[in-house]
């Protein structure tokens, strides 16, 4: 996979060499960071070299603007602009180098290009479907902690596909979500996907994933195609190598859409009422000739927490719980 080159210029030096070595040492990133420390290197760098991203104070970029050729170009804000600057693409210094990352591939992804930087051959990876007919209360909960225990030494990402999830009510919000992720795909541009992905990924621990879809009626929108569309870019595009998908049970396209996983979990419950739902789901399946769908899929019992899950951190722990050690035997069977 290419990277793309960014250049970051600034006179604070300790914080330019601290930025490029976390991103220059993040496995699978799309950025190689290069760096430049006074104004007159930054301008021999502009004069000799075509720059693809840029990053720099507003000082230099006064100084350098009638040189710089790239059109990604990001002031490093440290609070205010000049006025003159107030509708250049900028980025607040002192945040995470995450949130940093994230706007530059939005920003980036905004760009058109006419480069192909993949093949749109299909990976060595793997999709997981965690679906329930019986909506139990411990599906979200299980999916999570599988995404968890998974990214303890691979790279995987949790895509949520509830209609109401809640999930942003827990993990917070964020400035762009699935909506966005869709939305983005149906315009007809030549943008790459990847950036745009990736300025939308948020962590959970080491789990990455896509802020779910906040608004039922965008929800409700989204084609079977759609869904297919963006699983088929995460394949072919991304370095995931698992993608968890947490179903709901109101888009209309489940037995599409579990047509696209490798392998699915569903956990159960034994009640009369749970079991009856199940029953009828398969008998549906089977009605739409979904044999192929059944055989993939694996009825899970799992363990009851001792205590309820009540923030943020008690879903942190789910791979220090009994629910973790459940999952990593499950993960060994296989």
């Amino acid at each position: 996979m290419k990277s793309t080159k960014l250049w970051i210029a600034d006179s604070d030096v300790s914080y330019m060499e601290a930025f490029r070595e976390y991103v220059n040492l993040k496995k699978s990133h799309l950025f190689q960071v290069r760096m430049c420390t006074d104004k007159e290197q930054l301008t021999r760098i502009f004069s000799e070299e075509e720059i693809e991203v840029v990053l720099l104070t507003a000082e230099w970029y006064l100084v350098c603007k009638d040189l710089i050729h790239s059109e990604c170009v990001i002031l490093l804000s440290e609070g205010s602009l000049p006025r003159e600057l107030s509708k250049q693409r900028a980025v607040y210094k002192y945040q995470s180098v995450e949130n940093i990352l994230r706007e530059i591939l939005f920003y980036y992804s905004e760009i058109e290009t006419e480069e192909e930087l993949f093949t749109g051959v299909h990976r060595d990876n793997r999709v997981i479907g965690v679906y329930s007919p019986a909506d139990g209360i411990y599906k979200s909960r299980f999916a999570l902690g599988l995404g968890q225990v998974l990214s303890e030494n691979r790279n995987v990402l949790y895509l949520n596909l509830e209609e109401c999830s809640g999930l942003l009510e827990i993990l917070g919000g964020s400035h762009w979500n699935l909506s966005d992720l869709i939305y983005f795909l149906r315009q007809k541009n030549k943008t790459p996907f990847l950036y745009r992905l990736n300025s939308m990924v948020q962590k959970f621990d080491k789990l990455d994933y896509v802020p779910p879809c906040e608004s039922y009626r965008d929800f409700q929108e989204i084609t079977v195609e759609e869904w297919q569309k963006l699983l088929y870019l995460i394949r072919t595009q991304s370095s995931y190598d698992f993608v968890i998908l947490d179903f709901g049970h109101q888009t209309g396209h489940e037995p599409e859409l579990l047509r696209q996983c490798d392998g699915i979990y569903m956990p159960t419950q034994e009640d009369i009422i749970s079991q009856g739902k199940i029953n009828q789901w398969e008998r549906y399946i089977q009605i739409l000739d979904g044999m192929d769908i059944l055989e993939r899929l694996q009825k899970l019992e799992l363990p009851v927490p001792e205590t309820g899950t009540e923030s943020e951190e008690d879903l942190m722990l789910l791979p220090q719980q009994e629910l973790g050690s459940y999952i990593r035997g499950l993960l060994r069977e296989e």
